[in-house]
């Protein structure tokens, strides 16, 4: 199985987590002050699962990395608290996890992480086309 389908999958099991969540545990209520940051977080890995090959790798890296991101402040609103939200750091390993499988398996290809090229950054930069 190769990063991406790998990485695919695992942010479309990240979206049904946080999507469960936010339905199921009361977090839809307006005073959760992370309910948009959590909703973000699940379309921004849906989307990013269903992105065609030639822009998943960036699109998962940005959703993998935001994921990290809100997920990292919400178990330090726990920790402030007093508490701990282990299941919370499960997501963040996973989310820093598989942005790193990704950002290794761009620069390990053999043409590497060029412009234009199916699968990298995009075709519009500086030395386009070389």
């Amino acid at each position: 199985m190769n990063v991406v389908t790998m990485a695919r999958g695992v942010a479309a099991v990240m979206s049904l987590i946080m999507a469960v969540y936010l339905a199921v545990d009361g977090a839809h209520r307006p005073a959760n002050m992370f309910l948009w940051p959590d909703v973000a977080v699940a379309v921004f890995l849906a989307a990013a699962a269903a992105l065609p090959r030639r822009y998943a790798h960036a699109g998962l890296i940005f959703a993998f990395g935001w994921s990290a991101g809100v997920i990292t402040v919400s178990i330090f609103s726990y920790v402030v608290r007093g508490a701990f939200a282990w299941p919370n750091l499960g997501l963040v390993l996973a989310a820093v996890l598989m942005a790193a499988l990704l950002t290794r398996s761009l620069a390990l290809s053999p043409q590497g992480p060029r412009p234009g090229r199916a699968g990298s950054f995009g075709g519009t930069g500086a030395g386009a086309g070389r």
